[in-house]
């Protein structure tokens, strides 16, 4: 499966669990509600799957993983964040 990387504009492999490290293509934001793609295959990834839930109106996983948070479930520990 591929993607467009929205930053360079090039078609890019999607992101694969079997033969990528998550942490080496996403960060978190500091707040921990969205996922950025740190690499085209991330910024790929993210768009294409839309991963934020931001092409609906009411983006549903970001009020989610608020809750989550709240509840001390996400986000996960091991996984990047940005600092600022």
């Amino acid at each position: 499966m591929v993607g467009i990387d929205p930053e360079t504009g090039a078609e890019v492999s999607l992101f694969n669990p079997r033969q990528h490290l998550w942490s080496e293509h996403f960060v978190w934001t500091k707040d921990g509600v969205r996922i950025l793609g740190v690499t085209p295959i991330g910024r790929a990834t993210c768009q294409r799957l839309d991963v934020n839930d931001e092409a609906r109106p009411a983006p549903f996983i970001q009020t989610s993983r608020q809750i989550w948070i709240k509840m001390g479930l996400h986000p996960p520990q091991t996984d990047p964040r940005l600092d600022v």
